[in-house]
């Protein structure tokens, strides 16, 4: 009975302390909740941040290649992908309204590859032209066909490029317009627009000293009006007619024509890429065989692999190349490794894109005999080509000649001055067209000078080499086409 009485004294202190211990549990257990659920949040807040971290680094990946600097913060990126938008869609509403719309025009090209496919095919470029001469736009087809950059043009008078015997009958087919009295030009213009006429338009050359070659043209185009035509402030040129006689129409009508050649070229080099830097790896036998192609070398010289393994990289250089790419392939055998001079590589498309090649030999690891070539090359552009040759010739480049926004600067000049009812002839006069068809299409160069060996029929001149030599034109008029 005492035990008994012993044990009921107990029972109240021992279900306090069940209650009290159930309830530490019970705090406990809700503690261990509250932590699982922080934890979890800050798990699921740092998944989000790190998401938006990396997205972050891809739009700073995306402006640096836009030509923004490579440190930016994050409101920095933000603000400025903000601004590339705006700026996107207004060129989109710019280029809608200028959109061709005639059933005759594919619907799956957009009319910017539209008209560069149109251009390729007539070996043309377009040009814009006030009507005393001055060049205010001039399409970047302008390289591959004359061996000009649109920047050595652009601001020029179109005379500078003609013979000195077809001077005064273009200059004065151009300057009719501006001669007359408003009421007479402006009915004038309304019935006789289009004009085209044939002459001689001198090729681009790295010396600038050497003595100029021609090609035989054919300019087809339509007068136009507009308030805002862009003046040049120098052009080389004085016009023949004096300042007071000119109407002031002058400022309000331009022309703007196709330009073709009247003998066309079957491999062309488009000397404006539109990523320079873009690069693909490949590996060569010690014979100088393809042995591997990256997959990054299709979009941009058009082969697959199994297209070009076991051929030789010799059958697709040029012919005035071969020399000095044997010579660095002879330093290559010697060092190990090295560059190469820039040369011209022909694609799928059948067009010469330049290339420099950064390479190494593999030894094998037990005998450390060569076992290979690995190359890395790199695309470039005839801007680049050109000032290099012209460094070593002691030639100064200008800056306008290394710009490289004097593209989209002649761009937004074409967008101002060409209204919607002309878009049949130039919708498209900046080039841009898709990036598989443009870059199977791209053509390039070498470092040094190179050597001039007779081409064979299936190589492309350089582009300071006339397609077909002739003698300069003796002072005839040209014809001339009303």
């Amino acid at each position: 009975m005492e035990s008994l009485a012993e044990f009921e004294n107990h029972c109240p202190s021992s279900r306090r302390e069940w209650d009290s211990s159930s309830c530490v549990d019970d705090f406990l257990e809700e503690d261990e909740k509250d932590r699982a659920k922080r934890a979890s949040r800050n798990k699921s807040e740092k998944k989000r941040r790190d998401q938006f971290n990396v997205l972050i680094k891809e739009l700073c990946t995306m402006l640096q290649s836009q030509g923004y600097p490579r440190k930016m913060d994050k409101s920095t990126i933000l603000q400025r992908t903000i601004n590339f938008l705006h700026n996107q869609r207004e060129m989109s509403a710019q280029t809608e309204s200028c959109e061709i719309r005639q059933d005759w025009k594919p619907s799956f090209l957009s009319n910017e590859e539209f008209t560069q496919l149109m251009l390729e095919a007539l070996d043309g470029f377009l040009i814009a032209l006030t009507t005393d001469g001055n060049i205010i736009y001039v399409s970047d087809g302008v390289s591959a066909l004359t061996g000009h950059l649109p920047s050595d043009m652009v601001d020029q008078n179109i005379l500078n490029f003609l013979p000195d015997g077809e001077h005064g009958d273009v200059y004065k087919l151009l300057s009719s317009h501006m001669l007359m009295a408003d009421p007479v030009s402006a009915h004038f213009l309304e019935n006789e627009t289009q004009i085209e006429f044939c002459c001689h338009l001198s090729r681009g050359n790295v010396d600038p000293k050497e003595a100029p070659t021609f090609e035989y043209v054919k300019f087809v185009g339509d007068f136009k009006f507009q308030n805002n035509v862009p003046t040049s402030s120098c052009n080389g040129f004085e016009p023949a007619v004096p300042r007071t006689l000119q109407s002031s129409l002058e400022e309000q009508v331009y022309l703007v024509a196709t330009v073709r050649l009247a003998t066309p070229q079957f491999l062309k080099e488009l000397c404006n890429v539109e990523e320079p830097c873009d690069e693909f790896t490949s590996r060569h036998s010690l014979e100088w065989k393809f042995l591997f192609l990256d997959h990054r070398a299709s979009p941009i010289i058009g082969y697959l692999p199994f297209e070009v393994l076991g051929t030789s990289g010799y059958d697709y250089y040029h012919v005035d190349d071969l020399e000095l790419i044997a010579q660095c392939h002879q330093q290559l055998m010697q060092f190990g490794k090295g560059k190469s001079c820039h040369y011209r590589f022909l694609t799928k498309g059948q067009q010469w894109i330049w290339l420099q090649t950064h390479y190494y030999i593999t030894y094998h690891q037990w005998n450390s005999k060569p076992e290979f070539i690995v190359c890395t090359h790199t695309v470039v552009s005839y801007a680049e080509v050109r000032a290099e040759r012209r460094r070593e010739l002691g030639v100064e480049e200008t800056s306008s000649d290394l710009a490289p926004s004097s593209s989209v600067k002649s761009h937004e000049v074409y967008l101002d001055i060409c209204p919607e009812t002309t878009q049949e002839r130039v919708g498209g006069a900046h080039s841009v067209s898709s990036h598989s068809s443009r870059k199977s299409s791209h053509t390039a160069m070498s470092e040094s000078a190179c050597t001039q060996s007779p081409a064979p029929h299936h190589a492309s001149p350089s582009p300071w080499q006339p397609t077909r030599p002739r003698p300069e034109p003796s002072p005839i008029a040209p014809r001339l086409y009303y």
